[in-house]
């Protein structure tokens, strides 16, 4: 009896050290000194089920200090992937500044993206390599039969994340088209 009450010590007291950060905390990591919040109705032409339709602009004040992107997505093939689930931020001026992830993004097997892979991932999305473009369906990145990253992508996509790479890079220009379209 007494482990037991001990070990239901210990997780109660473990339970209270973990402390799940607040969306305005999430958020202001990346955007700083902003106040408040305001939620915008966008469309969503990429999912199947469109439900990545909010675009969130942060004030301090009346001034205008970015917008933020809440997106969870698949990656558009058909396969066992994981689903993504991440936070693309933006500077007032519309430009990409960074993604982040709270569950964490994953590969090829859901091997956990590395801080490295993030780094390429951001990289790749400021980039945004034309040959997306050409890009019909995700399954094109990648050998039909071993599954690999076709040679032609693989200096354009994060290793082992092809077709997680394309969506991302896919939500991110069209947040900034519709980001452009705000402006005008």
């Amino acid at each position: 009896m007494k482990i037991a009450v001990i070990l239901f010590i210990l997780l109660v007291n473990v339970q209270a050290e973990i402390k799940p950060v607040s969306s305005k905390e999430f958020y202001l990591s990346v955007i700083k000194d902003f106040d408040r919040l305001e939620k915008l109705k966008i469309p969503d032409p990429i999912s199947e089920n469109p439900i990545n339709t909010e675009l969130l602009v942060a004030f301090q004040g009346e001034k205008l200090k970015g917008y933020i992107r809440e997106l969870s997505t698949t990656t558009g093939c058909d396969s066992a992937c994981l689903p993504l689930n991440y936070t693309t931020f933006y500077n007032a001026k519309g430009e990409f500044i960074a993604l982040r992830s709270r569950e964490g993004l994953t590969k090829k097997n859901h091997a956990p993206m590395t801080p490295d892979d993030y780094s390429r991932l951001e990289m790749i999305v400021l980039l945004a390599p034309p040959e997306f473009s050409k890009v019909n369906h995700p399954k094109e990145l990648t050998d039909a039969i071993s599954g690999e990253t076709l040679k032609k992508y693989q200096n354009i996509v994060v290793p082992e994340a092809a077709y997680s790479t394309l969506r991302v890079h896919l939500y991110n220009q069209q947040t900034i088209e519709e980001i452009k379209k705000l402006k005008k």
